[in-house]
């Protein structure tokens, strides 16, 4: 019996030996990337050499976040990155949610995430093939319920593709775990919130928008006409910083630190304010909210109701 125990604790060091050197191998690699790369939460952002050298990790999840419809995925039955799992962004957003300050159902978030072998151990990787729109958007959602280990594949799919390397079109098994939701309403503003807060100078709003519908020709990007918003324009006093200005257009990773620290100073939106992003339904806005937390900024929220619920309350005022 004595002999058991030994050879059974030997057995559990063991074990908590190599997970805790996969930890400090995670931590190096992110740590020599926060050096090279200057922003100051580069840990929020992973690159493909990472990636790749970890494809066998049991402990990192990585969810292919393409945006197709149901386009999506077929095109991730296709061919993905080894060992990605397909999530639908739309099951991670919610305009009733939204309004109440919820990106999402919270019951909901529990089962989606845990359906996906996410807990609070699990080191999660998103990514996409539109330079991280919709991996942030999980990440956005991921930080609101509490879920401290997620990060963005800078360049996604494109880049993964254009250096050559690996996809499968092998689904891997699924283990579900139990994620436990841990909301934190300090990182979503509500509708009511922002009016309070117009006038507030420590606070700076920034739409995420493309510069047509900030300037209220359009509420829509890709429509003329846009029947679920009533109203055109932009919240008064919020500022432009369009999403697709903080990426590289040839391989859709995300611009320098430099460039965006100056680009979103040039905007207004510096450190000693509360940034508080939007667009039109909170999906922009949560990769501008990404892009502040790769920056370093520790007071963001997203309005993630954004113009669908602003643009649609008349007693709720506009510029154009």
């Amino acid at each position: 019996m004595y002999k058991t125990l030994r050879i059974g604790g030997r057995v559990l060091a063991g074990l908590l030996a190599v997970l805790m050197g996969a930890t400090v191998v995670w931590a190096q690699c992110w740590g020599q990337q926060a050096k090279k790369s200057g922003y100051p939460n580069a840990h929020l952002l992973i690159g493909t050499q990472e990636v790749a050298a970890h494809l066998e990790d049991a402990s990192m999840r990585l969810v292919d976040l393409r945006n197709k419809g149901a386009e999506g995925y077929q095109e991730y039955a296709k061919g993905h990155i080894p060992g990605a799992v397909y999530l639908n962004w739309q099951e991670i957003d919610d305009v009733t949610s939204n309004q109440k300050g919820l990106p999402m159902d919270q019951t909901k978030a529990e089962t989606v995430f845990g359906k996906l072998g996410i807990d609070e151990n699990t080191r999660v990787v998103a990514y996409d093939d539109s330079g991280g729109l919709w991996s942030a958007r999980l990440f956005f959602v991921l930080e609101f319920f509490g879920h401290k280990n997620v990060a963005v594949l800078n360049g996604g799919l494109t880049k993964w593709t254009q250096e050559g390397r690996p996809l499968s079109a092998n689904e891997p098994k699924i283990t579900s775990k139990k994620f436990v939701a841990r909301p934190n309403p300090k990182l979503v503003a509500t509708a009511e919130w922002v009016k309070d807060n117009l006038k507030n100078p420590g606070v700076c709003l920034v739409d995420a928008r493309s510069p047509i519908e900030y300037e209220g020709k359009r509420t829509h990007p890709g429509k003329t006409e846009d029947p679920e918003i009533k109203r055109g324009g932009r919240i008064p006093g919020a500022v432009s910083i369009n999403w697709t200005d903080t990426i590289n257009p040839e391989d859709k990773t995300f611009k320098s630190a430099e460039e965006l620290q100056k680009m979103f100073e040039k905007a207004g939106a510096t450190k000693d304010r509360e940034i508080v992003t939007y667009c039109r339904t909170g999906v922009r806005a949560a990769h501008d909210y990404f892009v502040a937390r790769l920056l370093g900024y520790e007071k963001v929220r997203n309005y993630d109701g954004s113009w669908i619920d602003w643009g649609n309350r008349p007693e709720l005022p506009l510029e154009q």
